[in-house]
């Protein structure tokens, strides 16, 4: 009986703010929520691989109903250290080639699809990104966010580039539960063949030859989280 009074006697004079309720029950010390992290400013590179065998003025004519782009070997760079997670797929509609034939690209038969035609390419490719980055994973500094992408826009901070900026907000840590997350990528230096030019993914819209990829420049382009 004594020992009971002292337990109930040491629980009555024990600060409330050391007791956390959880289920009911009250457990010293526990339940104490972890601040943020700092704010994440950071420039972002990666590679860009369009769906083979690349964009043309023409693109490619084919019965398949969709075609894939992927963003690769993520880094995250410039003050920040960490990674893009894994392989980003972005799945593309093809679209259908009209009742008389070669139109509207040279090729196109009723009943096949076309893809990676620069018209096309410009025309879809807001909308194939917003859709394809809706669950992101990145590590920056050691920490892994997850993050729900809600939308992505033509970047307006590419300078003589082009890109995109994907908006979203933090799933995941807890602690940084709602944060805001801006990740614009721009679209510097490219491979391909018969270009007019290798240093700018920009500098080739509506050109001649075939554009294989793209690198996403950390110059430009950059993720920011808070």
């Amino acid at each position: 009986m004594i020992r009971k009074l002292l337990v109930i006697a040491a629980a009555i004079a024990m600060p409330v703010s050391a007791v956390t309720v959880i289920g009911g029950s009250s457990i010293a010390g526990a339940g104490t929520p972890l601040p943020p992290d700092p704010a994440v400013n950071c420039a972002v590179s990666s590679t860009v691989t369009f769906a083979p065998p690349g964009i043309s003025v023409n693109g490619v004519v084919t019965t398949s109903k969709t075609s894939t782009t992927t963003t690769s070997g993520t880094s995250v760079v410039g003050p920040c250290t960490g990674t893009g997670g894994p392989p980003l797929n972005i799945t593309s509609k093809n679209l259908k080639c009209g009742k008389v034939a070669d139109t509207p690209v040279p090729g196109c038969v009723k009943g096949s699809t076309y893809f990676n035609s620069w018209s096309g390419f410009i025309a879809q490719g807001t909308t194939a990104v917003a859709k394809d980055t809706k669950k992101l994973t990145i590590n920056v500094n050691g920490i892994t966010y997850s993050i729900k992408g809600t939308g992505a826009t033509v970047a307006a901070t590419c300078g003589s580039e082009v890109g995109y900026t994907i908006t979203g907000a933090v799933k995941a840590p807890k602690n940084d539960k709602g944060q805001t997350v801006n990740l614009t990528a721009c679209l510097g230096a490219v491979t391909g063949t018969g270009l007019s030019s290798y240093t700018n993914f920009v500098l080739n819209l509506n050109g001649p030859g075939v554009l294989a990829t793209a690198q996403i420049d950390p110059a430009t382009s950059t993720l920011s989280i808070t």
